[in-house]
């Protein structure tokens, strides 16, 4: 499979990148559920993202979509920043037909990539208990486990659902 992954400074189709996230939020919802966490509503939270996405571009955010050649978005992932020198990844999601294909793992690398250049020195993330694949690629980089921290794109009530990590770059 043959995509194109860029930064957007804007989204080229704000309906399907709305549409992915609700894809997106029903995973993570169902895995906060299982992890012992409330249920929320997926729409209601892909609503909010695009109601906030001035966090998510530039020149504060970074934006990285997938598109097959057809332009059909397959794959996302962002980088919020929360201090000068910090930066938060942020829902990173691959739909079921792309995955397999390593293409999480270069939405992983173009972030950090950009990251550096953004002038970061730590990375900061949160994923939710027993997202195994998730937990597997921050280790595999390198990222080590800690409290969560205080620009936590999460409300503290989600705190005994999620684990937090952080990475310092070279």
């Amino acid at each position: 499979m043959s995509l194109k992954l860029e930064f957007v400074s804007e989204l080229p189709d704000p309906a399907a990148f709305e549409a992915l996230m609700r894809e997106y939020y029903g995973v993570m919802i169902d895995k906060l559920v299982a992890a012992g966490g409330p249920r929320h509503d997926g729409s209601d939270m892909a609503r909010d993202t695009m109601a906030h996405l001035d966090d998510l571009l530039p020149p504060d955010g970074r934006m990285l979509l997938a598109t097959e050649p057809d332009g059909t978005l397959v794959g996302c992932g962002v980088i919020r920043k929360i201090r000068a020198d910090a930066g938060e990844l942020k829902r990173m999601y691959v739909r079921p037909r792309a995955q397999g294909e390593g293409l999480g793992r270069q939405l992983f690398e173009m972030r950090i990539a950009e990251a550096r250049a953004m002038g970061c020195t730590s990375l900061y993330a949160d994923t939710v208990k027993g997202n195994t694949a998730m937990l597997s690629m921050y280790e595999k980089f390198g990222f080590t486990y800690i409290p969560r921290y205080p620009e936590n794109a999460n409300g503290p009530e989600l705190e005994p659902y999620l684990v937090y990590l952080e990475h310092h770059l070279s």
